[in-house]
């Protein structure tokens, strides 16, 4: 890259915003884009969105239409992706 293209680049660059600029990077080195974090739900918001009781969020957990994660810094409290309960509700689940 010749030095007044180098000049141009960095002038581009910096009219750009942060996350402007993460996403220019990451698209042109080929990198995946970065997907947010998921939230989690403990057993009781679950079962507020599936309509259930917090027993069936229990049950879906053990026959594996869920998937446990267990909290940070815990040894027994488990969350579940938001993610999942949506694909649940959304009826894509396998």
């Amino acid at each position: 890259m010749s030095a007044q293209n180098l000049q141009l680049a960095k002038l581009a660059l910096a009219g750009l915003s942060v996350r402007d600029r993460q996403s220019l990077i990451r698209e042109l080195s080929g990198q995946p884009e970065e997907m947010p974090p998921d939230k989690l739900l403990r057993p009781r918001e679950c079962a507020a969105r599936l309509g259930c009781t917090p027993r069936t969020v229990f049950n879906l957990l053990k026959s594996g239409a869920l998937h446990r994660v267990v909290l940070p810094g815990r040894k027994r409290a488990l969350g579940v992706r938001e993610s999942e309960i949506s694909a649940l509700v959304a009826g894509k689940v396998q």
